[in-house]
Formats: C-alpha cells, structure tokens, sequence
C-alpha cells in the first residue's frame, strides 16, 4: 500500500496554522519526515518553547518538566538552540518562551546550571527581535536562582514590528529606552519585573503613541507611577503588598481615550499614598485594595460600570463620600461590604447612586450589623432592576445563625423602597440565617413586576424557612429558582465572587 502524503500539497498558510498547534517536540518529529516538513519547520511563523506537560514513569508518577534532571534539560536547550540556529531570520509573527526553574522534590535547592539559562533566554528573545516579532510573550520562574537581576535588552521595545509585548521574569530589571526612537507596541504587560527608574513611564507617555492596553502587576523598585497618554484605552495595575513589601506611592493616569481603569492596591499605611485620575470618557473603574490618603478621580460623566471593593478604616467614611461622589452616572454598581457599612453608616452624609440599574452586593453574611447601611444604599437606587446579593462566609453547621433575625418583613414593609415597583430580577445568596430569608419573602410579596427570584444556600434552610418562602411564592408572578447545597454544585461560581475577606 502507498502512502500519499496529502499534508505537503496544503498552502503554506494551512499547513503554519494546523503546525501552529504543536508543541515543539511534536514539531520537531515533524521537521525530519520530508524535504517539505523540514521547510515548513524551520519557517513556521508562530513558535511556543514551553515546559511540557507531565510525564508518567515507569511507577505510574508524574513527573513535571521542572523536576527533571540537568543533563536532560541540557539537552532540551541546546536543541531550542540549534533550531533557531537553523531557521536563521525567518520571520516571526508570535514568539513564546515559558520556562519554569529547575528543583528535585526533598532536596535544598541548589543552584546548578540553571543559573545560566535567563541569558539563553535573553538570547532568544534577541533572536526574536531579528525574526521582526510581531507578539512576544516571555514567563519565566527562575528567583532562587537569580544571582543578581538581569537587564531585560531594550531593543525589544524599540523593535519596529512589535505589537504585543508580555513579561513575566522574576530578577530582571527594565531599564528605560531612550525617548528619542518611537515605539509600536499596542498592548504591554510588565509582571514580576522590577522599573529601574521613572523614566520609564515618562518614555511611555513620549513614545508609545500606539499604545493602547497597558498592564503592570507587582512591578518593583517603583514609587511613583506617573502616565499620560494620547492613545491609552485601558489601565491596569496590580499591587498585591506580597510579602509586606509595596513600594508604589503616588500613581497618576491620564488619558482622553482611557475606557477602562482597573486598581488593586494593598499597603500597610495610606499616609503619604495618593490617587489622581484624569479620563473624561472612562466607562469601567475597578478599584480594589486599601483607600489612599487622597484621591482626585475627575470627572466620570461617561461612567457605566463600577466595582469598588476597598477595605477603608473607621476614619475613612467622608473621604469615601468626597472620592465617590463622582460616581454618581454609573449604571452598573459592585460593592463589597466594608465599603458600603463605610458609605452609608448612621450619621453620615450618604453618597449618591441615582442612575444604579444593576447592584451587586457581596457581604460576608446576613448579619444585623450589615442590614442598615443595606437599607440607606437601597433606599437611594429608584431605577433599581436587577439585584444580587451574595454571602461568602460559610456558616458553621452546628451555628448557622438562623436566629438573626432583627429585620422582619415588618421592618422591610415600613421602608417604603421605591425600587420594589420596578425590580425585575433579583438573586440572593443565603446564609440560613432569618434576615435573608425575610427580605426574599418581601421582595416576592411586594414586588409586582418581578421576574426572575433565584435563591441559593449555602446551608439547607430549615423547613420553616421552605415553607415561609413557598407561601411567599405563591403571592408573586415570578419564577422562582431554589438552589440547595450552593456550597457544594457551585465551587466554581464561589470562586469568581467579588469576596470581601474583612471580618464584620
């Protein structure tokens, strides 16, 4: 029987994306098959070196590539580097190099030839550049290795195809290209690395006139962050105070075509910390962390979504008005408890939210002490349609709470909350505790043009509270969805809540 070899008669650009989803290994049993394989091998513009997936041995273990042996990742590496030896300048439209360091299991770690590979790294990322990368993506985690950090090559950023740039190295510093010679990069992702200085944000704001996205997570040796752009659309910056060290004081953006702006910023004291926004059409604000000693965000006319989940000191509540007051546009609207108890506690002037539409409210139970500063933000909200409250704090089974219970559907009738006519769908997530169940039981009596009630447990409710909630859906023309065993059929959704991990 003749074997036909269909694969060599496709058109280049079939056969680049089909190769495209091969690791490198695969690839290079590809290359030595035919002439025409080895072509396509050597030209293939989109290139991953990853760490392969685990191995089984011969025992039925797995065996993860950063527990393998020096002697075979030597070997790797000098194949990684005899093939981009060979396919010499043919261009590269994505590069991606992900490499973890090297480790036995049980033993202390000791650096070995290991130390030595951010500079092959680096030499492939030059390599990269003389290929005319369009997209280049480069994580590596070798710090117990790095001896002293490495300069990540400045040529990357002056590199003329360059659209999409992303590093994630541990030990590497950025040092700032010279402000003479544009870039073209459109998207940015610096993660892990440290800013030899601010000069580097000065030469985003001179020559990164394509720059669109820019993204920074736990950058280094950075005080002081401080861009203005003419092209940027969306902001992030991630300041996790890992390891009880935060080093960003000050961050100033500005922008006429910023859209989005996203903030996680964690410090151990606000005093000397400061916040200044100017983006007249920023439409999504992410805010996230602890709350600066001051904060100008500007005007925010062109405001849709806001999620602002800070954890603000007992001091903290008329800055909060003062900062917040610009919100008050926004038709999508995320809290978390310790925010809202500081916005709306008893005595303060309370901020304005008249445009909210949909409000998400993640507390960390139905506890008496929340439901005030939940009723002052309700009472606020007349054009209110969708609700969804959440709890995270899973009760003990032996404590449950279900005899909190200080705020009846009694209390919730005398309120006289507008939003109840309109509201149209609304989701709770229950504790098990009275409070919850009674402001369901109060929404499906009362609200008339409601349509959609799913509540979820996080613990079975007790057959009291089941049925008090079906003589309650009997009164309501809504469906009504009941979730039991939350806790147990939705770890995932759990996951993706906007926790609040203060305690109340």
């Amino acid at each position: 029987m003749t074997m036909v070899d269909r694969f060599s008669d496709l058109p280049n650009g079939v056969a680049y994306r089909i190769l495209s989803f091969l690791a490198i290994r695969d690839l290079t049993c590809f290359g030595i098959a035919s002439k025409r394989c080895r072509a396509l091998y050597l030209s293939i513009p989109s290139l991953e070196l990853r760490d392969f997936l685990p191995k089984t041995t011969p025992t039925g273990e797995f065996r993860f590539f950063s527990h393998t042996t020096c002697e075979f990742r030597l070997r790797l590496l000098s194949s990684l580097d005899r093939f981009l030896l060979h396919r010499g300048d043919n261009r590269i439209n994505y590069f991606g190099i992900y490499w973890n360091g090297h480790f036995d299991l049980g033993s202390d770690r000791t650096p070995c030839f290991c130390v030595n590979v951010r500079s092959q790294i680096i030499d492939w990322i030059r390599n990269a550049v003389r290929c005319n990368v369009e997209v280049l993506c480069v994580s590596s985690n070798l710090k117990d290795f790095v001896v002293e950090p490495l300069a990540f090559p400045c040529g990357v950023f002056l590199c003329a195809t360059l659209r999409s740039l992303c590093v994630n190295m541990d030990g590497t510093i950025v040092k700032t290209p010279s402000v003479s010679f544009s870039s073209n990069i459109e998207y940015l992702e610096l993660i892990n690395v440290d800013i030899e200085d601010e000069g580097f944000f000065k030469w985003i704001s001179c020559s990164c006139k394509f720059l669109k996205e820019l993204i920074l997570s736990d950058v280094g040796r950075v005080e002081n962050i401080i861009i203005e752009s003419s092209s940027l659309e969306k902001f992030e910056v991630f300041d996790h105070f890992y390891d009880g060290i935060c080093t960003l004081s000050h961050l100033t953006i500005s922008g006429k075509k910023l859209e989005t702006i996203a903030i996680w910023w964690s410090f151990d004291s606000h005093s000397g910390t400061s916040l200044n926004m100017f983006a007249p059409k920023l439409k999504y604000l992410e805010w996230r962390g602890h709350l600066t000693n001051q904060a100008n965000l500007g005007q925010l006319e062109c405001l849709e979504k806001a999620l602002i989940c800070l954890e603000p000191k007992a001091d903290d509540s008329d800055k909060q008005i003062k900062h917040f007051c610009v919100l008050h546009r926004v038709e999508h609207l995320v809290l978390n408890a310790a925010t809202f108890k500081a916005l709306f506690r008893e005595g303060s002037t309370h901020a304005q939210f008249d445009h909210v539409s949909n409000l998400r409210l993640n507390l960390r139970r139905f506890s008496d002490d929340i439901f005030p500063a939940v009723v002052s933000l309700l009472k606020g909200l007349h054009n209110l349609c969708t609700l969804y409250i959440s709890c995270c704090a899973v009760p003990s089974f032996l404590h449950p709470q279900r005899d909190v219970s200080g705020f009846d559907k009694a209390y919730w009738k005398l309120q006289n909350l507008d939003f109840v006519d309109q509201i149209k769908k609304v989701t709770l997530v229950l504790d098990g505790s009275n409070n919850g169940i009674d402001f369901a039981r109060y929404i499906l009596e009362h609200a008339k043009n409601l349509e959609l009630m799913d509540i979820q447990y996080l613990l079975n409710p007790s057959d009291d509270a089941i049925q008090k909630l079906n003589e309650s859906k009997k009164m309501s023309k809504a469906t009504v969805i009941f979730e039991e065993d939350f806790v147990e059929d939705s770890d995932k959704n759990l996951e993706n809540f906007d926790e609040d991990f203060e305690e109340d």
